[in-house]
């Protein structure tokens, strides 16, 4: 037993004696692989980026389609790039839109796995946005109003005190060949500010409001002037000329002429209604409200003429002569057309100036 038990004590010491050497030339030769990659990592400066850092943002527009007045939605399909200093921050997956109209369908697809490092040692990377966004419109001078559509979007992670937008050099571009028809598309910008909140959020950590960077790609557009006037005003224009009749037939044919106006005040009732099937509620009067308004006060005056100029709403004993009676129809045709065609032009004239 004493024999067996001191031969495996040799055994042990041999197996310890021949493996502490292989350990040390191991340990060794592993020494020299790692020491290259310590000394590269001291070697490699860190980055000298600013703070707050400086994202570089630029947009070109591929698409606007499906504008829709009734809802204050259409759909945006552009590209928009950063360029930046500090590996840390990634402004492509933080940026955060503020007026979509369906989350569901808004798709932001970046054109690289990992941001690519330009010859200037910035950081660059480009995303495709494609979705249905949201832009309240006022139509105070409908049909001559003039818009501003477009998506705007802010960093949702850092504030102003981390990262701010500048305008990249070649800042907004646009797909020459797009059209949305109807209307007449200005040229595009990129407009950026400091958004405040009012509001810590529930974080009672800090009494500082945060600002974050917010850029609003904004497309101006207009509707075609004479084409709209001649779609929206031929109408209610030439049922206005209809109604003129009530003023021209003779003074004892009063059905014919209190039924030119009362089919009159009806049609333009119709046209109105059709008219605001494709704008949305609103809680002012637009311009071809005012218009439709004018129009009917334009109905009830002319009935008014018409009943005062009827043969039997003249007392008997101080029946006026035909011709006297043809000659205050006269006199209503001339006057309430005038003031008629004096106020719609005034209220164009004020509409195409304020847009």
């Amino acid at each position: 037993m004493g024999s067996a038990f001191r031969l495996l004590w040799v055994y042990f010491v041999a197996i310890v004696m021949f493996a502490a050497p292989a350990l040390a030339q191991d340990e060794e030769a592993a020494a020299p692989a790692g020491e290259p990659e310590a000394a590269a990592e001291e070697e490699a400066p860190p980055k000298n980026c600013p703070v707050p850092d400086v994202v570089r943002v630029g947009a070109y527009i591929n698409n606007i389609q499906n504008l829709d007045l009734k809802t204050h939605t259409y759909e945006f399909d552009f590209y928009v790039w950063f360029k930046w200093c500090n590996p840390d921050l990634d402004p492509a997956t933080s940026m955060e839109f503020m007026n979509p109209s369906e989350l569901w369908g808004l798709m932001a697809t970046p054109n690289y796995e990992e941001p690519e490092e330009l010859g200037d040692g910035q950081l660059y990377q480009v995303v495709r946005v494609q979705g249905k966004f949201n832009t309240k419109m006022p139509l105070y001078s409908y049909p001559f109003d003039r818009q501003r559509i477009g998506p705007f979007f802010e960093d949702s992670v850092s504030d102003t005190t981390t990262m701010t937008y500048v305008l990249d050099s070649s800042s907004v571009g646009m797909n020459p060949a797009m059209v949305l028809p109807g209307y007449l598309l200005g040229q595009p910008v990129l407009e950026l500010e400091a958004a405040p909140y009012p509001t810590d959020f529930g974080d009672t950590r800090t009494t500082e409001r945060p600002a974050y960077s917010r850029a609003f790609l904004v497309v101006p557009m207009s509707r075609p002037l004479i084409s709209q006037m001649t779609l929206l005003f031929a109408p209610v224009g030439s049922v206005m000329i209809c109604a003129a009749l009530m003023f021209m037939l003779s003074p004892v044919l009063i059905d014919s002429r209190v039924g030119v106006g009362t089919t009159a005040m009806l049609t333009v009732v119709a046209l109105q209604m059709t008219y605001n099937q494709e704008l949305p509620d609103v809680g002012y009067l637009m311009l071809m409200d005012k218009v439709y308004l004018a129009s009917y006060i334009y109905v009830l005056v002319g009935l008014g003429v018409v009943m005062y100029t009827t043969p039997s709403a003249v007392p008997m004993e101080g029946v006026a002569p035909a011709v006297d009676l043809q000659r205050l129809n006269r006199m209503g045709l001339i006057t309430t057309s005038t003031a008629y065609i004096f106020v719609c032009t005034v209220l164009c004239l004020l509409a195409a100036r304020t847009g």
